[in-house]
């Protein structure tokens, strides 16, 4: 009977497994691999199990990372008892430049959220790359005024514009 309680018990600590995920995040310098994230965990019953994946193939199963990239970073955490918690997060560039409000009008993207194209509208030469909300790497492109998503599953992308000046950031829903 006591075993029967023991497991009865730990079953709850599965079910009820609330793990709260959060970041403190060190932007990189742009160009470099110096940007830092400390994850903080509270819940669930340790130890921990910690699965990341970011840009370009990155993965780790380190609680904290430091020399990373700018990107989409996520981190999966699964504790003793198989409870799991996930969280994304965005490593940025430091001295980050965005456009004014003002300057507006020099890059716009539409529609959002879209069903297929998204359209790049600028006044200056651009590369465009688009990533998942994980991370992944998905399209590079230069001087596009055009991205085709039709290939890709709904979600959430992030297209980073590049430009002489500046890099900016864009959420698109694609439904």
């Amino acid at each position: 009977m006591k075993s029967l309680l023991t497991i009865w018990l730990l079953s709850l600590g599965v079910i009820g497994f609330s793990a709260d995920l959060e970041a403190d995040v060190t932007a990189a310098d742009p160009g470099e691999e110096n940007g830092e994230v400390n994850l903080n965990v509270s819940g669930g019953v340790g130890p921990y199990n910690y699965s990341w994946v970011g840009p370009d193939g990155f993965v780790s199963t380190s609680e904290d990372l430091t020399g990373v990239g700018s990107g989409i970073y996520t981190v999966t955490v699964t504790d003793q008892y198989c409870g799991v918690a996930t969280l994304v997060v965005e490593v940025g560039v430091q001295n980050y430049s965005t456009l004014d409000e003002n300057e507006g009008e020099a890059i716009a993207i539409y529609p959002n959220p879209t069903q297929d194209w998204v359209y790049v509208q600028s006044d200056q030469p651009v590369q465009v790359e688009v990533y998942t909300a994980a991370g992944q790497k998905v399209m590079g492109l230069s001087s596009k005024q055009s991205i085709d998503l039709r290939d890709q599953a709904p979600g959430t992308y992030f297209i980073h514009i590049h430009t002489e000046d500046a890099v900016l950031i864009r959420k698109v829903m694609l439904q």
